[in-house]
């Protein structure tokens, strides 16, 4: 009797551990989790999504980026992949905390905390310096004639000065006297050479 009772208790156990490890083989609770930068779109990302946890009741997840809560659900069994983005110019923290209901305390391993950073990744263009060609138009400018120096003037003609230091003295202006003169002078002339002949004639005749 107590044969068939000790065989009938380690059947049950048998089962019991049976259908235990199947149970956590069905409810794995995996998290699948991955982090990148595109660098076509300069965007850092973030993705999960949970598989194999328990129905009975409801896990819960909350996902912060850069310590700022983004994301915060509840479901059952499975969540589908979620998708985060942010700007790929700096780096960022991405931290997801998952609860399962059958694991309230954190001690099975079942419930979690993901953390996965992204560095900047997107990479900056060399600098490119381009040179400006600069034309420049120069525009002839009109010259005036040299002046000669001082040791290059010509002389200049000047008028001699009188002996004395004294100027010239302009010549006397002519007056209407000088002509009437002359005609008297010659009147004068022609009479006394008459007189003079008649004289002579005169005389011999006497």
């Amino acid at each position: 009797m107590a044969r068939r009772v000790l065989g009938a208790f380690a059947v049950t156990a048998t089962a019991a551990l049976a259908t235990l490890a199947l149970t956590g083989t069905a409810q794995a609770h995996t998290p699948v989790v991955n982090k990148g930068c595109d660098e076509k779109t300069q965007k850092s990302w973030f993705t999960l999504s949970l598989k194999d946890y328990g129905t009975a009741k409801d896990n819960t997840v909350v996902v912060k980026i850069d310590g700022v809560e983004a994301f915060k659900t509840t479901f059952k069994g499975k969540l589908d992949e979620q998708k985060w983005e942010r700007d790929g110019n700096a780096d960022h923290t991405y931290e997801a905390t998952i609860t399962a209901y059958d694991d309230p305390n954190f001690q099975k391993g079942w419930s979690k905390v993901e953390t996965r950073t992204t560095k900047d990744c997107v990479k900056t263009p060399p600098t490119t310096t381009t040179k400006q060609t600069t034309t420049t138009t120069t525009t002839p400018v009109a010259t005036s004639p040299e002046v000669p120096s001082s040791s290059e003037v010509p002389p200049t003609s000047t008028t001699p000065v009188a002996p004395g230091g004294s100027a010239p003295e302009p010549p006397l202006a002519a007056t209407g006297a000088s002509p009437l003169w002359l005609l008297l002078s010659g009147l004068g002339l022609v009479g006394a050479g008459a007189g003079t002949l008649l004289f002579l004639r005169r005389r011999r005749s006497a």
